[in-house]
Formats: structure tokens, sequence, C-alpha cells
């Protein structure tokens, strides 16, 4: 558990969900996800909060908006799709999963259309991560002065998710 001091009563981060359903079905219903304390980005706030490409909201909009499209050129998705794999090599190194697992879900990952990648808002209760959760390298980080975090191994029923329109 690391020692983060978090302000806000909850954290968002956006899932798609085909790494929902892989969490699910191979992780045992443990998610790994990066997340802020801000739905979205405030510019005029003084206070500042994580720019667009850290934004739950941003990142929810932009995902949809390639999914609706069926934007097979999209980067979006293609970032979200390395990523599944990625994690799931992550998991094979970890003993976590087989290797027949992994190739499965590469598998999955190759062959999942647009519409698999639709985003679902995770809305992670501060009280319920706090032994997840870890603070983002700052070199890590979208901006040196966003607060963001990984919340690592959490089960499914630690955090809400809600899916819009």
């Amino acid at each position: 558990m690391a020692s983060v001091i978090i302000n806000k009563p909850v954290l968002y981060s956006t899932m798609t969900h085909l790494a929902y359903n892989i969490n699910l079905q191979y992780y045992g219903g443990l998610h790994y996800t990066w997340c802020t304390p801000y739905f979205g980005s405030d510019f005029n706030s003084p206070v500042f909060t994580v720019p667009p490409s850290s934004s739950p909201l941003q990142i929810y909009l932009d995902l949809k908006k390639e999914v609706d499209g069926g934007d097979l050129h999209g980067t979006i998705i293609k970032v979200k799709r390395l990523g599944i794999r990625r994690g799931a090599d992550v998991m094979l190194k970890r003993g976590k999963i087989t290797a027949d697992i992994r190739d499965d879900i590469r598998a999955i990952c190759k062959k999942a259309t647009p519409e698999h990648f639709r985003p679902i808002m995770c809305v992670l209760p501060k009280t319920d991560i706090i032994p997840y959760i870890e603070t983002v390298p700052v070199k890590a980080k979208a901006n040196p002065l966003s607060q963001e975090y990984i919340v690592a191994d959490v089960p499914t029923e630690a955090f809400d998710i809600i899916k819009f329109g």
C-alpha cells in the first residue's frame, strides 16, 4: 500500500468493455487502470487538474467517437488493443496466467471489432481502493502537475461502472 493523499472522495477512469470482460474472465475479476480524482479537465481552475489525454471524460468521449464511427484506422482503439496484449504479457510473467491463456487474449484482441472497445466509466471510491493505489511517477504523467494514479489488482466489487448513451 502506498502512502497516497487524495483530497477527493472518488477517482475516475475510462476502460473498454473488452478490457473489463477480459479482467473478469481471465484475471479473476481483478482490474488494472490509471485514474484521477478529476472527471474532466478544467483549464479555468487555478488548480491544475489533468490534461485532456488523462481526463477520464475526454478519453471516454474520444473513444466513443472512434467506436461509433467504426474507425478501423483510429489510434485510440489501436492503443487500447496493444494495452490489453501487453497486460497479458505482464500477467504471464507474473505467473497469473498460462501461455495458452495469454495466446487466447491475444487472439481475442486480434478479432475484436471497434464495438468491443466501447468505453465504460469507472468510479472508484477512495476508501475502497486505497490498498490498491500507487502514485504515477512524474516522468510518466501526461503533465507534471496532474494527479494520476495506478490502481492494480482492484476487485470488481470495489468500484462502479457507468455507461453513457
